[in-house]
């Protein structure tokens, strides 16, 4: 289920239909969204929430900051949208500005660890994990090998084999080079096969690492 961020009162005389949206395109709502028009943001929330929330969950797992973040990347959008000069850049505008949002929430966690607020780094209140119980431990051993990677290797991981992201998208959300994502990728991609040897539950899950294709 998908709750939109925040009240919005439009801002401009100009009205976007919200029926049907799957006939607005980007390009339009990005328009509409810049001059502060809650319909176009609304349907930009309605298309686009479900991807920013799984590169917000694959970076960090199933934690109740990830809704706070979620909420974070459309109120940037509120801000940014005039910035945003081509429709085909949304997308790419709000993935990026989740994995830097991602980057920050490691950061603070590696922090959290350091000064002892807590056992693990981790906030006390998670999300509900799936139910059944193999997904589940393999969810929590994929993090464990997750935590022992930098934020951009690890995000770097998550946008291509969690998103199933490209390579050129998850460089441009990372703001690196081509190469030197590929490279990010194929050490991710060593580390978690090795380190995941040592967790049962990801066994059935490690080959496709080893051999999917950066």
């Amino acid at each position: 289920m998908s709750t939109r961020p925040f009240a919005l009162t439009s801002k401009s005389s100009g009205h976007v239909s919200r029926f049907p949206a799957e006939r607005l395109g980007d390009a339009e709502l990005v328009q509409a969204a810049a001059r502060g028009d809650a319909d176009a943001i609304s349907v930009i929330w309605d298309r686009y929430a479900a991807l920013v929330r799984g590169v917000l969950r694959g970076a960090l797992g199933p934690d109740l900051v990830v809704e706070d973040l979620l909420q974070e990347v459309f109120i940037a959008l509120v801000k940014g949208a005039k910035g945003i000069h081509e429709g085909s850049a949304l997308r790419g505008y709000l993935v990026g500005v989740a994995v830097r949002l991602a980057a920050l929430e490691l950061r603070r966690r590696k922090v959290r660890r350091w000064v002892m607020l807590s056992p693990t780094g981790e906030l006390p209140d998670t999300a509900v994990l799936p139910r059944d119980t193999e997904g589940r431990q393999a969810l929590q051993a994929l993090y464990r090998v997750l935590d022992q990677l930098g934020s951009r290797r690890r995000l770097a991981f998550v946008l291509r084999h969690v998103q199933g992201m490209g390579l050129v998208e998850v460089a441009a959300a990372l703001k690196v080079s081509e190469s030197t994502a590929r490279r990010e990728l194929a050490r991710a991609r060593t580390h978690v096969a090795r380190s995941g040897q040592r967790e049962p539950a990801l066994h059935a899950y490690i080959e496709r690492f080893r051999t999917e294709e950066s």
